[in-house]
């Protein structure tokens, strides 16, 4: 993919984020900007005071390798966020490889994050499945690769989305709405998939080294490249396996009985039904025969009153 392609795909998303933020209503722009606020000022802060936050992270991990429940807690918050609309997967997989280390902490965080996203599939599609299918609808992402999976539900595409920079527990609940998505094909693509959870071992597992103070300055060095190369080359990956579903969803789109025909319904082409744009409303729903003929009415009557008005201003003329 060329710079000037990856610039232009950044151009656009600025784009759409800068139209979604202005969709917002006042009260929630305040938030989100209050939010970027924080979340600024929070980095700037741990820039300056990164040694200590390492230090206490690492006497976090220690004192919870300690604590004799310890595998249990984590387990069970790793389970519980993958249902929507929890947050910190993240975070929980980054302490889990600072706790138990890498890759030795791999089985306690893929059982609990692969059994935990199970459960939340589960739950949405028999019990909230009117939930599911919110979500679904109501973000692009989600929307679009659940009309490819209309389609083409198989176990190698599903691996590919779980793989794609989704949110983990809103993506569980999401799919959970397509009905011809099958809970053991779900099953099977978060096993598959299951690996990529020692990006996070890796890097929790070197953030805990950093806060040792019995190593050298350039074994530290050596642990922060290596946490900076591992993160650039998973984001790298993820990107690559994105644009690669964009690319399938844009051929999907352009094939046969595309997008249109499976959103909007297929018209038989022997039925012979000519549709107006007047036949449509703003939100381009097929307007009522009745509200149909009453519109074409006015417009005569509108056409009407001008022809004679157009008469008026001959006759005075003259």
């Amino acid at each position: 993919m060329a710079i000037s392609d990856v610039l232009g795909e950044i151009n656009q998303n600025l784009g759409r984020g800068k139209e979604w933020f202005q969709r917002q209503s006042r009260t929630r722009q305040v938030a989100l900007v209050a939010a970027i606020v924080v979340v600024a000022i929070a980095g700037v802060l741990a820039i300056i005071f990164h040694k200590r936050l390492v230090h206490f992270l690492r006497d976090v991990a220690v004192w919870w390798q300690d604590f004799k429940w310890g595998k249990v807690v984590l387990w069970i918050l790793v389970f519980f966020v993958g249902f929507p609309p929890l947050i910190g997967y993240s975070a929980l997989s980054v302490l889990c490889g600072m706790v138990y280390g890498f890759p030795w902490g791999w089985p306690l965080l893929a059982s609990a994050s692969i059994m935990g996203s199970f459960a939340s599939f589960l739950l949405f599609r028999y019990i909230l499945h009117n939930q599911a299918v919110y979500l679904a609808s109501h973000n692009e992402k989600f929307r679009a690769f659940s009309e490819i999976l209309h389609e083409n539900n198989s176990l190698w595409l599903l691996t590919l989305i779980r793989l794609c920079p989704l949110p983990y527990s809103l993506s569980n609940g999401a799919l959970s709405a397509i009905p011809e998505l099958s809970p053991v094909t779900f099953l099977l693509a978060s096993t598959i998939t299951s690996p990529k959870l020692l990006i996070h071992l890796f890097v929790g597992s070197k953030l805990k080294d950093l806060g040792d103070d019995s190593k050298s300055g350039s074994t530290k060095l050596v642990d922060i490249l290596s946490i900076v190369i591992t993160i650039a080359a998973a984001a790298l990956t993820t990107y690559v396996i994105y644009s690669k579903m964009k690319q399938k969803l844009t051929q999907y789109e352009r094939n046969g009985d595309n997008y249109d025909n499976m959103i909007f319904g297929n018209f038989d082409e022997e039925s012979n039904i000519e549709l107006h744009s007047n036949d449509y409303d703003a939100d381009n729903f097929v307007i009522d025969e009745d509200d149909i003929e009453a519109r074409r009415s006015e417009q005569r009557e509108r056409h009407d009153i001008e022809d004679f008005e157009i008469s008026d201003d001959e006759d005075i003329r003259l």
